[in-house]
């Protein structure tokens, strides 16, 4: 087998660890490989660690025990192989949608390169975000969707081969967030990016993934997962089928066991 892209090893994190002052961990002895080219989701209760995890495998939090290392180095802040996007888009409102999506590129080069250069690199994750006709417009022109859009191209500018994405759906409506979907599978057929996604819907997990981890609380750590054995290219009528609803089923138990440890 080869090696994982992330991995993930016995990885402890707690925001006080002073014996006077000792606060229950907020992840314990976590565990999880990430291959190339996959698509992972995470899904657990609230407070359970998910968004917490990926800041740690960024390299933006460090662990108290354990160790992170993404394509084999330790994660560092700042790596530009990792394309990270929030659930909120987080747009700076004087930008443009090109300038809002150029800003990361503008920080690596620090200058050296023309704006031309970075302006042409920005219209192409535009295009591969599906946002083509709205570079000249501003975040508050924008629709929920179109912001999405415009920050999943913010993650994809710098060529990042994995994508970290932390509930990037979850305040759009149905139909939105349908159409996302669909589109981060597209990118996903076309690119091979590896794709680490944070969601607290088990659907959205079982359709758009080749594995579901799910995460208990109090401490976070990993129950188990569940692998999505259903071929891609997929599309909506899956969801219409007896697997999808098993695999469904699946993660449900894994996350009732959760809540039965309380």
């Amino acid at each position: 087998m080869p090696a994982p892209v992330i991995d993930v090893k016995e990885v402890t994190l707690s925001f006080n660890s002073e014996p006077a002052r000792a606060t229950p961990p907020e992840l314990a002895g976590v565990n999880m490989q990430i291959y190339e080219g996959e698509i992972v989701s995470l899904v657990g209760p609230s407070g359970c660690g998910k968004s917490t995890l990926l800041r740690l495998i960024c390299g933006v939090l460090p662990p108290t025990k354990g160790r992170i290392k993404v394509y084999g180095k330790k994660a560092v802040p700042g790596w530009s192989g990792l394309g990270f996007v929030p659930q909120d888009a987080l747009l700076f409102p004087w930008r443009t949608v090109l300038a809002n999506v150029r800003l990361p590129l503008e920080i690596k080069a620090g200058g050296k390169k023309r704006l031309e250069e970075l302006n042409e690199k920005a219209r192409e994750a535009l295009r591969l975000a599906n946002l083509e006709g709205a570079e000249e417009k501003y975040p508050h022109q924008l629709s929920g969707g179109m912001k999405q859009r415009a920050a999943l191209a913010r993650g994809l500018v710098t060529g990042s081969r994995i994508l970290l994405l932390d509930e990037p759906f979850a305040a759009l409506d149905d139909i939105t967030r349908t159409q996302l979907q669909l589109e981060l599978l597209n990118l996903h057929s076309r690119m091979g990016s590896t794709i680490l996604l944070v969601t607290h819907n088990i659907f959205e997990a079982v359709f758009l993934s080749g594995r579901v981890v799910v995460m208990g609380e109090k401490p976070g750590r990993i129950l188990g997962e569940v692998k999505v054995d259903l071929d891609y290219p997929r599309d909506l009528r899956i969801m219409g089928t007896p697997e999808f609803g098993r695999k469904v089923g699946e993660v449900q138990a894994l996350l009732e066991k959760a809540w039965g440890d309380d």
